[in-house]
């Protein structure tokens, strides 16, 4: 195979950093793209895929019927971290590996987390717009010192926050099944359990993954469970909020405000939460950062490289598919 074939779906890849499409370019790969949330047509992707034996992907949806239009697929590249729209098992049933990049946006999201945060605590886009259109308005915001800080997801980005919050003099709790009690008091947050969190903390951040446990884990009995007047930040998935239950919460002011760059449905349209001064909303820009996009424009390129050179990439999320099917990363370059 001379010249192998790399589909781009995810939207961000080599577009503002472009040397890791430009390596790939200089192997001898041949690009093509069907760029995400851009409206163009299920059957034209279908089209690319027959052709593709490597796909860079962000969000669209993979299932067992879409990989059916791909034979020659060897490699899905997720050019970010979670895997959740990617079905795995099905990927691994026709010999495709599945690639991320770990710890490029680590730095970034937890960057976006505190920037939210502090918006929504101090009202500046509020006072922002207020400005802009002539007015002089005062806008009573929340400090952040003194109060109680939680953290759902204690993985590297929720790690990094609670780094960056310290700073503000903030208690730190944090909830995670993952992460030993040790790692915890090293970096000076007091494990508890969710429930504990929900009821405790004055502010609360989401940097839990998708999994079935945690779809819909911040609903009604949830905020129910909460101090009256939380804050909260998600910059994890969207499905992890259940978002009637947050609009409900937010108008009635059990919620005092929600900051939020992911959504039940990406991109959204016509969500009542857009109608609330309460909430501040990004469109899932946690990972773009020039050194982010860096970061993960070279793994995601390393590992289509690998894998069409016959060698394992570093970060394989299914590795079982190279004992059902030794051979099936074949060397193309």
């Amino acid at each position: 195979m001379a010249h192998p074939t790399v589909l781009v779906t995810t939207r961000s890849f080599g577009k503002e950093v472009r040397e890791p499409l430009v390596r790939l370019m200089e192997a001898g790969c041949r690009i093509l793209e069907w760029r995400e949330g851009f409206g163009l047509s299920e059957s034209d992707l279908q089209t690319k895929l027959a052709e593709a034996d490597a796909w860079i992907v962000a969000f669209h949806p993979i299932g067992s019927a879409l990989l059916d239009t791909a034979p020659r697929l060897r490699i899905i590249a997720k050019h970010g971290v979670g895997v959740d729209n990617i079905d795995i098992a099905a990927a691994t049933a026709r010999g495709i590996v599945i690639a991320t990049a770990p710890s490029a946006n680590d730095q970034a999201v937890a960057d976006l987390t505190m920037g939210l945060l502090l918006a929504l605590l101090r009202r500046i886009p509020e006072a922002n717009a207020s400005v802009k259109a002539g007015r002089w308005e005062r806008f009573l915001g929340c400090g952040l010192s003194g109060k109680v800080l939680g953290i759902l997801g204690l993985g590297r980005i929720g790690q990094n926050v609670a780094r960056r919050a310290k700073g503000f003099g903030v208690e730190l709790i944090g909830a995670d099944p993952f992460w030993p009690d040790e790692a915890a008091r090293d970096l000076g947050v007091r494990r508890v359990e969710p429930n504990e969190l929900f009821s405790q903390a004055d502010i609360i951040t989401l940097h839990a993954p998708l999994t079935a446990e945690t779809t819909g884990l911040v609903g009604a009995a949830a905020i129910a469970a909460m101090k009256p007047g939380v804050w909260i930040v998600n910059t994890s998935r969207g499905k992890v909020v259940a978002e009637r239950a947050m609009y409900e919460a937010l108008t009635s002011g059990r919620v005092a405000g929600y900051a939020t760059d992911v959504f039940e449905n990406e991109p959204p349209t016509g969500s009542p939460l857009f109608a609330l001064p309460n909430v501040i909303t990004t469109p899932h820009m946690g990972t773009h950062t020039r050194e982010s996009l860096q970061l993960m424009g070279d793994r995601v390129t390393d590992a289509v490289l690998h894998v069409f050179r016959g060698e394992r990439p570093e970060f394989v999320v299914n590795p079982e598919v190279y004992d059902r099917f030794p051979a099936a990363p074949i060397t193309c370059l």
